[in-house]
């Protein structure tokens, strides 16, 4: 089928185009990208080893003001501890209403299967019981070999069919 649409045939013209268009690209890249990439990287990386040395020089300045920051550090902890405390809640309360939406939805989605799977039986149902009723009028035609008109027929059968108990109907 592949082959009857023309599908697996080899453009030669496209893939010389691509492989020019493709290296045209790498070429312009080259060109005006990568020298404005390699000097971010090397902004960033002198950035970086500036704010190393900073933190060194600020390092050795905390070290020397420890005392006073022993009280900060447990009022830190203090509010670190309320504030886990309080994520944990919000955590327990945002899964609880997570569950409730899935339980929800999974309630519906079993709703409206039920409900498909229902009009889904009806339907076969009802079509088991136009064919019962066809064979039936088929059957009978051909038992009494007397020919009824369909409407004679079918009254015939529909009233069998109601004399049914309701365990026995289709």
């Amino acid at each position: 089928m592949l082959v009857a649409a023309g599908l697996t045939d080899i453009n030669v013209a496209l893939v010389v185009w691509t492989t020019v268009t493709f290296a045209l690209l790498i070429v312009v890249l080259g060109k005006f990208a990568w020298g404005p990439v390699l000097q971010m990287i090397e902004t960033r990386e002198k950035t970086i080893a500036d704010a190393l040395e900073s933190a060194k020089h600020e390092r050795a300045e905390a070290e020397k003001a420890a005392v006073e920051m022993r009280a900060a550090l447990e009022r830190a902890r203090a509010e670190a501890a309320d504030m886990v405390r309080k994520n944990q809640q919000e955590v327990a309360a945002a899964k609880a209403e997570l569950m409730e939406q899935a339980r929800k939805q999974s309630e519906d989605l079993l709703k409206q299967a039920r409900s498909a799977i229902e009009e889904e039986r009806r339907a076969a149902v009802a079509e088991l019981r136009s064919q019962v009723v066809d064979l039936a009028i088929e059957a009978a035609g051909r038992l009494l070999a007397t020919q009824m008109d369909e409407k004679k027929q079918r009254q015939l059968v529909e009233e069998y069919l109601e004399k049914l108990p309701k365990e026995a109907r289709v």
